[in-house]
């Protein structure tokens, strides 16, 4: 792998990687006092809604190409699926519990940011999903 395409690898997954680190860092805290004034579902759409723009950047190595459908998929599957794994990983953590409606709410907003990202890209002349 030349240099240049590692470096594009980083650029790409690097901010993908350090969003998880900090999605699983904050759910290790049993209490995040800023976090209580706002309603819990607002707390997860928009988390998740930047984690889907960030993973689909990531899949679709850039979004200066199209955003194939299945991409856009694959992206909300895998946000779906670390939201329920980061529910799980709650129920070890002292004050805090699993949730199914956290789940829906991870779901909802990675669809939501999906959306966005392809109605900006429209917007933009770049084409949306294919």
């Amino acid at each position: 792998m030349a240099p240049g395409d590692l470096l594009r690898k980083i650029s790409m997954w690097g901010p993908v990687v350090i969003y998880l680190a900090l999605i699983f860092y904050f759910s290790s805290l049993s209490h995040i006092a800023w976090a209580a004034a706002y309603p819990d579902y607002v707390e997860h759409g928009a988390e998740y809604g930047g984690l889907a723009i960030l993973l689909a950047r990531a899949l679709n190595n850039g979004l200066r190409r199209p955003l194939p459908i299945r991409v856009l998929l694959l992206t909300l599957l895998l946000c779906v699926a670390y939201g329920a794994s980061d529910e799980f990983h709650q129920k070890f953590v002292p004050n805090r519990f699993a949730d199914v409606t956290d789940v829906l709410s991870d779901s909802v907003g990675a669809a939501v940011g999906l959306t966005m990202l392809s109605i900006g890209r429209w917007i933009a002349g770049r084409g949306g999903a294919t």
